[in-house]
């Protein structure tokens, strides 16, 4: 390793390990890898503003800015990206890509080759998950470039435990948790008791996020979606672009939820684009998928809004998920997408207060962002024409619940401020609420889905929700001409008549789950439903 003197740490570089693992040994140092440097915005910068109220909001230009006025407000210094360039290529690596508004330099190289240029020892280590490679301490860099080199992402390639969020469950739990007359619906008849507005979307873009998990790489079949359209009401095929990430693409296997997302944002918005993004699961993988929504380059699509239905684990500080550097980066790309107009809508989790601990309620990453549009999950029953009943979702261990609660990494957003919310169970911290809106979730008012040729089944969570709205906003932005763009300033700004409330009794009044105490419903927000379900025709009066 090079002279510590001339090297400083990157802040929060520190990666954790898992509990339990154990060293092995230095990584063989001719093994090849990648890495990306993430850079600060230019210095005088202009910071993106979360509007505090509608009328603000009503003001700005709801126009996608061009790229190269991102780049000048937004995005790295050349003069910088030219620096760490430089560095990099000092110090033996090959300079893959450089890109200002993603703020990032990518770079390969040996093992050896990389311990030199970031002044550490990367060593492979074994945990109950198998083995990763990772380092003790903090990444540096040299005191030339220190001060604008913010993070670095791929020196450990340990696989980030991920959870998606569509459920279907193995026994039929039915019981006074549920409205009566509960039965399986269509994203059709829910857009309709929604009062969805009438439209298509488009012209409109909507990228899913998709990745692998525990239970194998994301992906679809063709014949499953013509198959579960059919069943949704004999609608279209959608119009499905494929994006590989990394060289991850589509399995050509369905996994339960890619099918999902698609055919739901399909049947709402029957004539936008459907952009699906197949990442890997270690964090350098996550971030280049964000960054290709938020951030396209030449030829690849360009989201308009983005649907994510994975949970990354809670937002705990100090827990083995990604280093803190690498959490400011997940922020600051939803803080762009922001800035760029892009909707994004995150499903809040499908086991209630539960996410890991099993006795601390938690919220799942990334719905717990103040950056995205979290969405909670609810029951539908009782329909005749257009009424029905709605009830907080909480089918119990086994049916799935309703995520939320309040984040232990995000303070208060300037939004919420005037939002009832509770402080965090156990602990008393006050912390930014979680969902803010929510919508048909559980898996008895499901959506009938093929999966692998299958015969049709209901299938449910708030997986079911953030693409419902996604195909909302899909329309919405078509009807108006132009973008929604980020929605949390104007959600919290809009009149209760705007939502439908979800109440308790006689349905579920919490979302309790494996015995983790949850949170309690509320007439106007809760850590249940947010805000509540929300009437799209209203949302689309109510925006510029």
């Amino acid at each position: 390793m090079a002279s510590s003197s001339a090297y400083i740490p990157i802040k929060g570089s520190e990666h954790p390990h898992p509990e339990g693992s154990r060293k092995l040994g230095p990584t063989d140092e001719s093994q090849e890898l990648t890495v990306t440097i993430f850079l600060r915005r230019r210095q005088g910068a202009i910071k993106p503003a979360a509007e505090a109220t509608a009328e603000a909001a009503s003001k700005r230009n709801y126009d996608r800015p061009p790229r190269e006025t991102f780049v000048a407000n937004h995005g790295a210094d050349p003069a910088e990206l030219e620096a760490v360039e430089k560095f990099a290529t000092s110090a033996g690596l090959d300079v893959k890509a450089s890109n200002s508004a993603r703020r990032t330099v990518i770079v390969s190289g040996t093992v050896a080759a990389m311990n030199k240029a970031f002044n550490l020892q990367l060593n492979d280590y074994q945990y109950q998950g198998g083995t990763y490679r990772s380092h003790d301490g903090p990444v540096n860099v040299p005191s030339s470039i220190a001060s604008y080199v913010k993070a670095v992402a791929g020196l450990t390639d340990r696989e980030i435990p991920v959870t998606h969020f569509s459920t279907a469950a193995a026994a039929r739990r039915r019981a006074s948790t549920n409205p009566p007359n509960t039965h399986p619906l269509t994203p059709i008849q829910v857009a309709a008791l929604y009062n969805f507005p009438s439209g298509t979307g488009q012209g409109q873009t909507v990228g899913l996020y998709e990745m692998k998990t525990s239970g194998g790489p994301a992906g679809y079949a063709q014949s499953d979606i013509a198959a579960t359209m059919a069943a949704l009401g004999n609608l279209p095929m959608p119009t499905i672009v494929d994006v590989p990430v990394d060289g991850t693409k589509n399995s050509g296997r369905s996994d339960g939820e890619t099918g999902l997302d698609i055919t739901v944002v399909g049947a709402i918005a029957p004539e936008a684009t459907i952009a699906v993004y197949f990442a890997g699961a270690q964090t350098q993988n996550m971030i280049h998928a964000l960054q290709m929504m938020i951030h396209p380059d030449a030829g690849e699509p360009v989201p308009t809004i983005i649907s994510i239905s994975y949970g990354w684990g809670p937002d705990d500080i100090g827990l083995p998920g990604f280093s803190d550097s690498e959490w400011n980066q997940f922020s600051m790309l939803f803080e762009d997408a922001s800035t760029n107009r892009i909707t994004v809508l995150v499903s809040s989790g499908d086991t209630g207060a539960f996410v890991e601990s099993r006795t601390q309620a938690q919220v799942s990453y990334p719905a717990s962002d103040p950056w995205v549009t979290a969405c909670g999950g609810t029951t539908i029953g009782n329909v005749n024409g257009s009424n029905f009943e709605e009830w907080v979702w909480n089918d119990g261990p086994g049916g799935g619940a309703t995520g939320g609660g309040i984040s232990a990494r995000f303070p208060v957003p300037s939004f919420q401020s005037k939002a009832p919310l509770p402080t965090r169970v156990n602990t008393g911290q006050a912390g930014r609420g979680v969902p803010d809106i929510a919508g048909n979730a559980s898996e008895y008012s499901g959506y009938l889905q093929v999966s692998n040729g299958k015969p049709p089944q209901p299938v449910g969570g708030t997986s079911a929700v953030a693409p419902l709205y996604a195909g909302l906003i899909a329309r919405i932005n078509a009807n108006k001409g132009h973008p929604a763009g980020y929605l949390n300033p104007l959600l919290y700004n809009l009149p209760a008549t705007v939502f439908r409330a979800v109440g308790g009794a006689p349905g579920p009044v919490n979302n309790n789950y494996n015995d983790v105490k949850g949170y309690s419903v509320n007439p106007t927000w809760d850590a249940c439903t947010g805000l509540g379900s929300v009437d799209g025709q209203a949302l689309q009066a109510a925006l510029p």
